[in-house]
């Protein structure tokens, strides 16, 4: 039987080994009314990389963010959908609304979060369920859930992961064009001492048409680096972190929600099978 050739991808992932996994696919180019400083949706399908480029790369789900500006032009707010798909079909979702600061951070200030799973059975799990609401009170961050009110750690030059998504598309396309601050995993962990920075221009051909797309990079302690990739009227086409990539994409909750069912149909199979094979 001959073997299924296995060819490492061997470099790190940029928008053209993206290109070449066919991971980038339909990328919406078309954006010449988009305003970072507005309202807008943007909607990432999330690609998983395992390290091979003829299979094993995959689709696990999406992140939906969504701009609002505040009436006083001192504050907007982030509303956070996101949806990761596990083994057999487990579904992790999170959704957060957070009212951040109108600075170069878009520092969040108060945010309520919840975290849920439903099972390859497609039942909900509340044991694993969480929800939290959040506010920033000086250098402390108060964290109020259901059970308890506890205080974390907190920092003057905060902002989130979601929340660089919306920071990093109103930076200057501009060499000294930085940013330094801590960052909220998740709205949660707090890793210092981060450095964002301009990297200038990189062009790749994508769906058969020539772009160059502005380059910034992210370097810190306690996360993996951030690179994240905009056209000319700033809006984020692709964020990569190490193996996994966010790619702009509005039909990506469709799959999501099909490759859930998908999984969890194909469990419900193994089982009936495994319960047929005992009953022998």
């Amino acid at each position: 039987m001959a073997k299924t050739k296995r060819t490492i991808v061997g470099s790190p992932l940029t928008p053209t080994m993206l290109e070449e996994l066919g991971a980038i696919g339909e990328l919406p180019l078309r954006s010449d009314d988009f305003d970072p400083d507005g309202n807008w949706v943007n909607t990432y399908r999330v690609w998983i990389c395992h390290g091979y480029r003829e299979s094993g790369n995959e689709e696990v789900g999406h992140l939906r963010i969504e701009r609002t500006s505040g009436k006083s032009g001192k504050s907007f707010t982030l509303k956070v959908d996101q949806q990761i798909v596990n083994y057999e079909g487990a579904l992790h979702s999170v959704h957060a609304g957070i009212r951040c600061l109108n600075n170069r951070l878009a520092s969040p200030v108060r945010w309520g979060l919840t975290s849920s799973f439903i099972g390859p059975d497609g039942k909900r799990r509340r044991e694993l369920g969480t929800e939290e609401k959040v506010q920033i009170k000086a250098d402390a961050i108060e964290v109020e859930t259901d059970r308890r009110t506890f205080k974390r750690k907190g920092s003057t030059q905060l902002t989130s992961d979601w929340c660089l998504f919306d920071a990093v598309q109103r930076l200057a396309f501009e060499q000294d064009s930085s940013l330094t601050f801590d960052v909220l995993e998740g709205l949660s962990l707090l890793r210092q001492g981060h450095h964002l920075s301009y990297r200038g221009l990189y062009p790749i051909n994508i769906n058969g048409k020539d772009l160059s797309l502005h380059w910034f990079s992210q370097l810190g302690h306690g996360l993996l680096p951030y690179d994240y990739w905009l056209d000319e009227h700033h809006r984020l086409l692709m964020a990569i972190t190490l193996s996994r990539a966010y790619i702009l994409d509005d039909k990506a909750p469709a799959r999501t929600k099909l490759i859930a069912e998908t999984q969890r149909r194909l469990f419900q199979q193994r089982q009936e099978t495994n319960k047929g094979g005992k009953s022998k």
